[in-house]
């Protein structure tokens, strides 16, 4: 007679309790079945669009329970119990948009809590299903030896199946984790759960994230990456009173201070030209390393890095492509701020998400990323490293000679007027060098890359704005220093803060105090490339207001 097989009770313990080595992971898992149910609502016409799709988490620190809910499709009554109990069957490996492989991540929850609960209703049936998980039986069960009873017999045994009446009109997959083990506070922290979940949640970007620098960046590459983004999930995601999180890229960057000037997009794409992922990073002026930490408020840096996504749920952590592994140099991920979407059906994640099972396709992207990383991104900011110290040195010389000529002090003594003018010399010199150390990078062979392109355009216009900075604090009738033979110091125009100053009579200090406060909000939030446009409004404004 045949062998008939069995699976043992100890699968249940790997599956329950040892799959996830960080607890917070269990919110990914959930939230990904949920994201999966929103966009089956959609296909069946249940929801409009995933824009309609909600995913609400409730944490009760009082009651030591967490509740996890969607609006998606649901689970019709006839097939809950079936899928409430089976184990790594599932309908998921036929649809390659969906996030869920492998049918197996719902009772991860079970390792948290002494009690797990799934509750479900699908539109047109007025039934809810419910099966309730007592976790700490499955526990007694697998750790008796003399018990050799098998997994589905220890959760046949350890469940309770019921249905109860439902609105018809309702749809949705609700979890409820109760008694969440004292081992686990984090799990209860709200804070830090959202933290969390702004990294590695499938929601979108911050408004002024999206208007100044998504969709003019996306635009500048005509389009070309306009149909990638818009089918990128996105979800809503509500905690508690915090009703709608979103991933938290901002205009600057967070421990840096850094501005974001634009934001590079790519694509990587496999030898038989299929398009493996696309992405984007941030084009700053690359001051420093982004720290794991603000120095100026201690909190977390919560866009430290590439990230990696599929379905835009991330995978692994901040550090996933640290180390050497990627970039030919470990500190380099710590410079750059941005995201990588996997898009290939045949590249998955493992079954913790901490990295990417090694099919062919897996293996191709990691090395198609390394030349990438290596041959675009460390020169990007390996050369802002170069330039922003030529810059420093620009900059300071700049400075002696314009604080030279706003000098009131008068015309100096023959002597004083020598040390003086080679005092301005060497400073001149200073500046000549560092202009042609500047000069250097941008013709060097590396500056056509289309990142390091973007980056030195950055740097250009700082130091145009040095120069005119320089220029503006240069009296109008400057001090010429005894033989130096110069006449034709330039005569600047007003700055825009003078023009500002000058209408205080007309205004007060209160009215250009305002005018100054609404300019200054305006320059910091206005990308690189529409300064130009707005330094002609502003100028328009200030004549305006002269005129009345």
């Amino acid at each position: 007679m045949a062998h008939k097989t069995e699976i043992g009770k100890d699968i249940l313990e790997m599956l329950m309790f040892s799959l996830y080595p960080e607890a917070e992971t269990i919110y990914r898992e959930y939230l990904q079945n949920a994201t999966d149910a929103i966009r089956e609502a959609c296909d069946a016409g249940v929801l409009d669009s995933m824009d309609d799709g909600h995913i609400s988490i409730r944490i009760n620190q009082s009651k030591h329970s967490v509740v996890i809910q969607d609006n998606g499709i649901g689970i019709s009554a006839d097939s809950a119990e079936s899928t409430f109990k089976d184990i790594a069957k599932t309908p998921k490996r036929k649809k390659d948009y969906l996030a869920g492989y492998y049918g197996i991540g719902r009772l991860v929850g079970a390792g948290y809590c002494r009690q797990l609960i799934f509750e479900t209703s699908a539109k047109g049936e007025s039934v809810e299903s419910k099966i309730t998980f007592d976790v700490d039986k499955i526990r007694e069960i697998l750790e008796d030896d003399e018990n050799d009873m098998g997994a589905a017999e220890v959760i046949d045994a350890a469940t309770v199946f019921a249905q109860a009446p439902a609105n018809e009109e309702d749809h949705y997959f609700r979890v409820l984790l109760n008694d969440i083990l004292v081992e686990y506070p984090e799990l209860l922290d709200e804070a830090y759960i959202r933290d969390y979940l702004k990294q590695i949640a499938p929601i979108d970007y911050l408004a002024e994230f999206k208007n100044s620098l998504i969709k003019p960046s996306i635009s500048e590459n005509g389009d070309e990456y306009l149909p990638l983004y818009n089918e990128m999930n996105r979800v809503k995601v509500s905690l508690n009173d915090y009703v709608d999180i979103r991933k938290p890229y901002g205009l600057r960057i967070d421990g840096t201070d850094d501005q974001i000037y634009e934001l590079r997009f790519f694509t990587i794409n496999s030898d038989k030209h299929e398009t493996l992922a696309w992405g984007w990073y941030a084009i700053t002026e690359f001051s420093t390393q982004i720290p794991d930490k603000d120095p100026n408020n201690n909190n977390l840096v919560l866009t430290r890095g590439m990230r990696l996504r599929i379905h835009n749920i991330q995978i692994g952590n901040q550090n996933f492509f640290d180390g050497t592994g990627y970039f030919k140099q470990a500190r380099s991920n710590k410079y750059f701020n941005g995201e990588i979407h996997i898009i290939h059906p045949r590249i998955k994640p493992t079954t913790d998400r901490s990295d990417l099972a090694p099919t062919a396709e897996a293996l191709e992207f990691k090395e198609k990323i390394r030349e990438f990383f290596n041959y675009e991104m460390q020169d990007v900011y390996q050369t802002a490293n170069k330039v922003k110290k030529q810059l420093e040195r620009y900059e300071a010389a700049t400075g002696i000679i314009s604080s030279t000529y706003s000098s009131p002090s008068g015309i100096p003594g023959p002597s004083a007027s020598s040390e003086l003018a080679k005092r301005i010399s060497d400073a001149q010199k200073e500046q000549e060098k560092a202009s042609e150390e500047i000069r250097k990078q941008f013709d060097a062979p590396r500056a056509k890359k289309i990142g390091v392109k973007a980056m030195l355009g950055v740097y250009q216009q700082k130091m145009e704005q040095i120069r005119e900075d320089a220029e503006a604090h240069i009296l109008e009738e400057p001090t010429v220093p005894y033989g130096s033979g110069r006449t034709d110091w330039p005569m600047p125009k007003p700055t825009v803060t003078e023009e500002m100053e000058a209408m205080t009579d007309k205004y007060g200090s209160e009215g250009v105090g305002m005018l100054k406060k609404v300019f200054n909000l305006i320059d910091r939030h206005t990308p690189t490339r529409s300064k130009e446009v707005v330094s002609s409004i502003k100028s328009a404004v200030l004549n305006d207001l002269k005129n009345e």
